[in-house]
């Protein structure tokens, strides 16, 4: 009772009463919290939930298993017997589509938190990087010879190897960068191996017209391609920022700055290419042409120092653009296969890629935050292309330059094809990353 003596029994049930009715609105205000959380506005047409719902399972269908290979240690008298006799790494590749897939993986784990992601990325690229520093080491013992070139052609890193063009090497050492910068206390030497190597050929080798600009000369037409954009420019600009010199982030902003003055129109959407020799553009508005060059513009701000006086110039190209790009969009929020052309397929890769665009442009304040709706509306016409193991369906096959509308109308849209995957996790995981920034 002395409880009682302290309290009389009025206010004692005025008390419980006030505590009993502060957990029911307690819990009533937790049940209204999950409920949103559960039920938030879809703006765009799509939820924050199910955007994560397809990263996730999309993330989750890159993931496979590794295995290094066999490097036993080789001299000048057995090089080649050993380097034949090994047992080749299992699981890896090397082809710029794979690479923007390893840098979408890379990314997602940003908004998934699934640790296993960073790591196979980073466990593919290491098994990588061992397997060229031992060819490497191979080739400089056994000396040039038919056996040799025919071990390298068939090896999983056969681009790599015997570089050629920017397809070979550009967008596998963007990721692989990305990874480095991202855990700088896991770098091995062959993986400054391998990203030197990569520098080397698109700083110092890569055919350049004379005011720098990367082109596929006489042998491949003699054209400039957006494409290379991202092969080329957004390594330099990775290059850049992992080296710390500014003059690799300038060539990859003057890239998109010499290209832009040749392939786009007033409407700021880019034609696909641009032949040099005859000074006339490519026909057609090709969507992933143009996305390539969206995404190069993104990747290559967001590492530009403030002041760099070629900033305000690649900004404009990039609102231009995206000006452009929202009076073609289609209605379920997709783009098409050319562009301007409303009758023709819809196309995932480049939908994607303009999501992500867009999304990061809002993210880093270049854009009207308003246009963030454009990127969701992107993905909710996104995520109908995904399955529920993570395929993607509706991606344009691998395309060159071509002056017949129908060569592009005819492509093949084979299920998970490369140019689709990575692209999407990039869009999914910007979108999710608004207002983090």
């Amino acid at each position: 009772m002395k409880f009682f003596n302290r309290w009389q029994l009025g206010d004692f049930s005025q008390v419980l009463f006030c505590a009993l009715s502060g957990l029911l609105l307690l819990a009533e205000g937790c049940a209204t919290r999950a409920s949103d959380s559960t039920n938030a506005p879809a703006l765009g047409g799509i939820t924050d939930a199910e955007i994560r719902a397809v990263v996730s399972r999309l993330a989750q269908h890159q993931i496979h298993p590794l295995k290094d290979g066999d490097y036993a240690p080789v001299a000048a008298t057995n090089a080649l017997e050993l380097a034949q006799a090994a047992s080749a790494p299992e699981g890896i590749a090397w082809s710029y589509p794979w690479g923007v897939t390893l840098y979408g993986l890379l990314r997602s784990t940003d908004v998934t938190g699934d640790p296993a992601a960073e790591k196979f990325v980073l466990e593919h690229n290491l098994i990588c990087a061992r397997y060229y520093y031992w060819l490497a080491e191979v080739a400089r013992q056994a000396g040039d010879s038919p056996e040799l070139a025919a071990l390298e052609k068939k090896s999983k890193i056969s681009g790599l190897l015997n570089l050629g063009s920017l397809d070979s090497c550009g967008a596998m050492g963007t990721e692989m960068l990305a990874g480095m910068l991202r855990q700088p206390g896991q770098v091995t030497p062959e993986e400054k191996a391998v990203v030197a190597r990569i520098a080397d050929w698109i700083v110092s080798r890569q055919d350049r017209l004379p005011d720098g600009t990367l082109w596929r000369s006489a042998r491949m037409g003699g054209t400039l391609w957006p494409d290379d954009l991202y092969m080329g420019g957004v390594f330099l600009a990775r290059w850049g920022e992992y080296t710390g010199d500014q003059k690799y982030i300038d060539d990859a902003a003057s890239q998109i700055i010499h290209q832009a003055a040749v392939e786009t129109d007033t409407d700021g959407l880019w034609y696909h290419g641009y032949f040099v020799n005859e000074k006339k553009h490519a026909p057609f508005k090709w969507g992933r042409g143009n996305s390539w060059a969206t995404v190069a513009l993104v990747e290559t701000l967001s590492v530009m120092p403030a002041n760099d006086p070629l900033r305000p110039k690649l900004i404009k190209i990039l609102s231009d653009q995206i000006q452009g790009l929202k009076k073609v969009q289609a209605p379920d929020g997709m783009w098409r296969q050319i562009l301007d052309r409303p009758e023709l397929w819809e196309e995932t890769s480049c939908t994607a890629m303009f999501a992500y665009g867009i999304a990061r442009a809002v993210n880093r304040g270049w854009i009207d935050a308003a246009n963030l709706e454009v990127a969701r509306r992107a993905f909710a016409g996104i995520a109908k292309n995904v399955t529920a193991d993570g395929v993607v369906k509706g991606t344009c096959q691998g395309t060159s330059i071509s002056l017949d509308l129908d060569y592009y109308v005819k492509r093949q849209r084979p299920d998970d094809d490369l140019h689709g995957r990575g692209v999407v996790l990039l869009a999914g995981t910007e979108i999710l990353l608004a207002g983090k920034k």
